[in-house]
């Protein structure tokens, strides 16, 4: 673990800052909670002693299987993305989605400086953010272990890359010390997206850039299917940029793809 992913943890539950116990652990300065670390990922969720909390919809749970996750980048999102869009609808390809973060984030003009890929999954879109900026540092979050997993072999080799188990309930970093959040087709999977938008903001420095993927409701027979199926929650773009604003951020911008869409915004 390199010393600036120390420098910009903090504990999930008090905010402290985390000191290095041992090899193996982190410690909170402040109420002593003690975090794992193993040689794939920093587990800022699992708590020495306590059970992990249990994902609470079918949509989470299916991130644990590893027979799902093994499939996931291939099959797996490419299917659920057209059921939640509704059948017809048009629905980006990686290649087009990337290149849309890889727009609205600026990362021609910024080689350098700390950046989140927010419920990275099985980390493709980390891996891509890594390569667009060799010198930075990226930083892949996701509460699902058996997506870090896969998301350690998909960042193979990519030496500016570190993995952090997190909840976006609780996102265990310090204020202010990232340069942009990328934030590819999560917020459906979200209990609160309102409380994630704020958690977000905080974590930005000044001028950083928050991009997401997401569905919005629409009358398409699959989509309500997925929706009854899986728990997931679908997005009303007509109050979408008011509660963007209440979180603090300006500058909205919406690039849609049928029912699928990617947002931008910045904090001031």
């Amino acid at each position: 673990m390199t010393f600036q992913l120390l420098d910009i943890l903090a504990c999930p539950v008090c905010r402290g800052a985390v000191e290095s116990s041992s090899g193996h652990e982190l410690t909170c300065v402040s109420c002593g909670r003690v975090s794992p670390v193993t040689a794939e990922f920093t587990d800022m969720v699992r708590e020495a002693g306590k059970p992990d909390p249990a994902a609470p919809t079918t949509a989470q749970k299916l991130m644990e299987s590893a027979a799902f996750v093994r499939l996931y980048e291939t099959v797996m999102r490419p299917f659920f993305a057209r059921l939640f869009a509704g059948f017809g609808s048009g629905v980006p390809s990686y290649q087009q989605e990337f290149a849309v973060y890889h727009q609205w984030l600026k990362l021609d003009e910024s080689r350098t400086g700390t950046w989140l890929d927010l419920s990275c999954g099985a980390g493709y879109f980390t891996d891509e953010l890594a390569g667009a900026v060799p010198d930075a540092t990226v930083v892949g979050l996701d509460i699902s272990v058996a997506m870090l997993k896969k998301a350690v072999q998909e960042t193979a080799g990519r030496t500016n890359v570190e993995l952090v188990r997190g909840d976006v309930r609780g996102l265990p970093f310090r204020d202010g010390v990232f340069d942009g959040v990328s934030n590819p087709g999560s917020l459906h999977l979200y209990a609160d997206p309102e409380a994630a938008y704020r958690e977000v903001f905080r974590l930005l420095k000044p001028g950083g850039v928050y991009t997401a993927s997401t569905f919005a409701i629409n009358d398409y027979p699959s989509s309500r299917l997925g929706v009854k199926l899986t728990g997931i929650r679908r997005t009303d773009l007509r109050t979408l940029p008011e509660h963007l604003a209440k979180a603090g951020f300006t500058q909205y911008r919406l690039r849609k793809f049928g029912s699928a869409f990617i947002f931008a915004v910045t904090k001031p």
